[in-house]
């Protein structure tokens, strides 16, 4: 039975399942939505921690100088075979390092004038493809190659994925990602075989590195505030929570200030279809019809309760994604925290540090359905802020493991803090956690540059574009939104 309250101030965060699996980890892959110099996955504007690619040397220090193996390239006329014993990289990888299989290559010298070029796993030459040669205590010899290659030849933000060749050296570098089972054998050794048939100098020497994107980082659960409240049943007791609804009847949206008559939410108990299961009670849904951008659009605003505006806040709600979340044509924008004050800080309204700021959430397109990660939905932030580079707003990914990559049909809980900076001072911080885990963290961001501006509301906007329009109907569901003035966390399940 579908029981639904029509909308006219609505809204609500989401929140995930303690315990709900999260994805299994960011695959490497080389098509356009994949690698590129600043990305580790495109689509989802997942960034490395620099650009041009991250590596852990042979000690585990991140960036460190100590290559699991090295070799000099000299200028030769024809084709060579490069070989690098990475026995003890691969070694790593069965005892659980992760990603296993991925290969940074760069020069010793990251001065170093001169490129070398291999061949990629592209190549029309079959027989020149790069390889990895494993040797295990059985007897058994297995030469793999690499499911995804690319290299990176920064300032240039394009994937160079596809291309035939590798270029590595005069501030190239590349990654090579090898399938990897070590199959309860002892590895005996193991060795990456490249070909190259051009060098730009007289000797070049290049250096193996783990790979090692910021979603290979491990994170405990961080609890908070709702692990003392079963269910989130009596959170809003709590001296530090400021606000908190569960959307178990329609009267909670006199809480909520604007609205707009082409907003398409409601609080259902049960949905046929779509994939939808309750966390307990009713949810909202909201629903991005074909044709359409808007899905929810409504603010709770400090002040109009009571509240001072406050300089940090923290904001957490369970999402979940409905099977018809296929955001084929382009991203939006999701729930977030803001202080616009109706002068600037979305629709292309530049902030300048005097006249506003915003920092929604936000939901990116997907990858193509082919694509290895094709089946999840990336989220980040979409933040306005003093100094950016358009009059548009800035999407950031959430790149750390687990990263913002979800699953459709499973609850999250997605949990985000502002703290402002400092009038005139980049010390400005964003945070974000999904299920209890960091997964995003920047703490130079310049908001303002005078005291005036707060965080005047949690702005609950779901939002299709930019100004491109659904290509079918898009639903999602948002559940147990609390707000705070210290961490939430995800909630403890009764049991």
């Amino acid at each position: 039975m579908l029981r639904i309250a029509a909308i006219s101030f609505g809204a609500a965060l989401l929140a995930a399942i303690p315990g709900a699996r999260l994805n299994a980890g960011v695959l490497l892959h080389d098509d356009g939505s994949g690698m590129t110099c600043q990305f580790y996955l495109a689509a989802a504007r997942l960034e490395w921690r620099k650009d041009g690619g991250d590596w852990r040397d042979a000690t585990g220090a991140v960036f460190g100088p100590v290559p699991y193996a090295s070799q000099l390239v000299s200028r030769q006329k024809g084709r060579q075979t490069i070989e690098w014993d990475v026995t003890d990289l691969a070694r790593s990888w069965a005892r659980g390092g992760v990603p296993a299989g991925a290969v940074y290559l760069r020069a010793t010298d990251p001065d170093a004038k001169g490129i070398v070029n291999f061949f990629s796993r592209e190549h029309r030459d079959k027989g020149a493809h790069p390889a990895l040669v494993l040797e295990w205590s059985d007897g058994r010899t297995l030469r793999v190659e690499p499911t995804a290659d690319a290299h990176f030849a920064c300032p240039n933000f394009r994937g160079l994925g596809g291309k035939s060749v590798l270029q590595v050296g005069g501030g190239h570098a590349a990654v090579l990602v090898f399938p990897f089972d070590p199959t309860g054998a002892t590895l005996r050794r193991a060795t990456l075989v490249l070909t190259s048939n051009k060098q730009y100098s007289r000797v070049a020497e290049i250096a193996v590195f783990q790979a090692f994107p910021p979603s290979s980082d491990s994170s405990e659960i961080r609890h908070g505030i709702a692990e003392r409240f079963s269910d989130d049943r009596g959170i809003d007791t709590d001296p530090d929570v400021i606000f908190a609804e569960r959307f178990d009847s329609a009267d909670t949206y006199a809480k909520w200030a604007g609205g707009d008559p082409k907003m398409t939410a409601e609080v259902v108990d049960s949905v046929s279809g779509d994939g939808y299961e309750p966390i307990s009670g009713g949810s909202l849904r909201v629903r991005i019809k074909k044709g359409g951008t808007l899905g929810l659009n409504v603010h709770y605003r400090f002040a109009d309760h009571g509240f001072q505006e406050p300089e940090s806040a923290y904001f957490r709600y369970y999402l979940r994604l409905g099977e018809s979340w296929n955001p084929v044509r382009d991203g939006g924008k999701l729930p977030g925290l803001s202080g616009t004050y109706g002068r600037a800080g979305w629709g292309g309204r530049r902030a300048d540090g005097t006249n506003g700021w915003s920092a929604r959430g936000a939901f990116f397109k997907q990858s193509d359905a082919a694509s290895p990660m094709g089946s999840l939905r990336g989220i980040g932030s979409y933040v306005y802020y003093a100094g950016m580079g358009s009059s548009y707003g800035d999407a950031w990914g959430w790149n750390r493991a687990p990263t913002g990559l979800l699953e459709k049909n499973r609850w999250y809980s997605v949990e985000q803090y502002v703290r402002l900076n400092t009038p005139g001072n980049e010390d400005g911080v964003l945070r974000a956690w999904i299920d209890g885990h960091l997964v995003f963290e920047r703490e130079n961001i310049r908001f303002r540059d005078v005291s005036d501006l707060k965080i005047e509301s949690i702005w609950m906007n779901v939002y299709h574009g930019g100004t491109s329009r659904a290509p079918a109907d898009m639903t999602l569901y948002i559940d147990n939104l609390v707000v705070a003035q210290d961490y939430i966390g995800p909630m403890r399940r009764a049991r």
